[in-house]
């Protein structure tokens, strides 16, 4: 079984995409689909349908800028940041970084005040405090503003983050 996306080609929004299965698998999930969906926008199909139709001229350009970006974000990280570790995704549209130990919600909270909104990995996750120590880049924004974004999270570690909220917390004695 495979499974795409629009979302990720061509637009983040556009939330249509398809599933590559066997007649039977197909058969039981559009039967799964009928009964817990209203339907997908007819808008958004239509859309869809007109950027397929063009997507030889569209998605060269558009993959080449996110490969651009990602090398900007990779080569940032590794100048300013070269503690962290990542793999470049072969796709998508973000780097999951290793931070090394679990600091990602309080760099995320304090990066705020130096001008850039990241998520830690746990606010992906399904459970608390899973993934804390990874943060979620996206690449989708020009190379100047990857490379400034990096050079602040850089300098909110050089300035230090706030104690954990489990080491903020009284500690009681019964």
């Amino acid at each position: 079984m495979t499974i795409g996306s629009m979302s990720k080609t061509h637009w983040g929004g556009l939330r249509i995409g398809w599933l590559r299965a066997p007649s039977r698998l197909v058969t039981e999930l559009a039967g799964q689909r009928i009964a817990t969906d209203m339907g997908g926008s007819v808008l958004d199909q239509l859309l869809a349908l007109a950027l397929l139709a063009r997507a030889g001229e569209l998605l060269p350009p558009r993959l080449q800028q996110m490969r651009e970006q990602r090398a900007a974000l990779a080569a940032a990280l590794a100048e300013h940041i070269p503690q962290w570790t990542w793999q470049l995704p072969p796709g998508g549209l973000s780097l999951w970084v290793d931070l090394g130990e679990p600091i990602a919600s309080p760099l995320a909270e304090r990066a705020l005040d130096y001008g850039v909104r990241i998520e830690g990995g746990a606010y992906f996750a399904t459970d608390p405090g899973i993934l804390e120590q990874r943060l979620r880049i996206p690449y989708t924004t020009p190379p100047d503003t990857l490379r400034e974004a990096v050079r602040r999270m850089a300098t909110v570690l050089a300035d230090g983050l706030p104690p954990s909220s489990a080491t903020r917390r009284p500690h009681w004695v019964a």
